[in-house]
């Protein structure tokens, strides 16, 4: 890019900003203008034919944009009175023809847009805003949160989002019902068939497929062994008397408890995640 074509648009983003702060624009909404404006310059410089960065080039490009105030205008900030005023920043930038103002036209003789009092240096509209412009443009930045999050909320994918989790999932509930059905029929094909859908889930982790399947039946199996050593100590229900008879009696009877058991408890557990998931 040249030098020259470089001055050009910084004397007209410059005025951009000068015309802006005259208009009492928040500092914050002057950056984005100017920002704007240089990212448009910059995006139709690199789109011109055959590359050509010329100061012509650039002129034609800032006059398509429209002069200063126009563009000031354009982002709906109202326009003071104008007075004519002699702009001193193209006589000493050298990028326009001598003794005229109407460096973004390509054609000399327009007359300048009125209502410049000299340029701005963008440094100065690049400054850190002043701590009441940022309280302001904070407190925008959160009314437009909210109203993007109250959005968010009304649309409807987010309706149809809420109404999927509130639902339970089918999944996990036709493995609860096949627990219920073989701890009801002591069928251990109804048993398997809710433990392996539970495992396979992909609604519930890792974690949460281990305790349906084997957490909640281990601590069943526990349970029912603890019931046998109380039964042989004597210390709850009834005696279990010394032998290896009665001790297996008492297995197959105490074994199918604590398998309808274990079914019931991962039943329970499934069909509460299945609304949560």
């Amino acid at each position: 890019m040249g030098i020259e074509s470089d001055q050009l648009v910084f004397d007209y983003l410059s005025r951009v900003g000068d015309l802006a702060q005259q208009r009492q624009l928040p500092s914050g909404a002057r950056m984005n203008l100017v920002s704007e404006l240089r990212e448009e310059i910059g995006r139709q410089r690199s789109k011109a034919i055959g590359g050509e960065d010329s100061p012509a080039a650039v002129r034609r490009i800032l006059r398509r944009i429209g002069a200063p105030d126009e563009v000031v205008d354009r982002a709906g900030i109202p326009s003071p009175r104008k007075e004519p005023v002699t702009d001193p920043v193209t006589a000493d930038a050298g990028t326009a023809d001598a003794g005229t103002g109407d460096w973004w036209a390509e054609e000399p003789g327009l007359e300048a847009p009125a209502g410049f009092v000299g340029g701005v240096e963008l440094a100065e509209i690049l400054r850190p805003p002043a701590e009441e412009d940022e309280r302001d443009e904070d407190e925008a930045a959160e009314a437009a949160e909210a109203a993007e999050e109250y959005a968010e909320e009304d649309s409807p994918q987010t309706k149809l989002r809420r109404l999927r989790l509130s639902l339970p999932n089918p999944f996990l509930l036709l493995a609860a019902l096949l627990l219920v059905v073989g701890a009801l029929l002591g069928s251990l094909l109804a048993l398997a068939g809710g433990w392996l859908l539970a495992y396979a889930s992909r609604r519930l982790t890792p974690f949460e497929s281990k305790l349906a399947v084997m957490g909640l039946p281990g601590l069943a199996a526990a349970a029912g062994a603890i019931w046998i050593w109380g039964r042989l100590e004597g210390r709850w229900g009834a005696p279990i008397p010394p032998g290896a008879d009665a001790i297996s009696e008492a297995l197959s009877t105490t074994w199918p408890w604590v398998i309808r058991a274990a079914a019931v408890a991962s039943a329970l557990y499934l069909t509460w995640r299945s609304r949560r998931v």
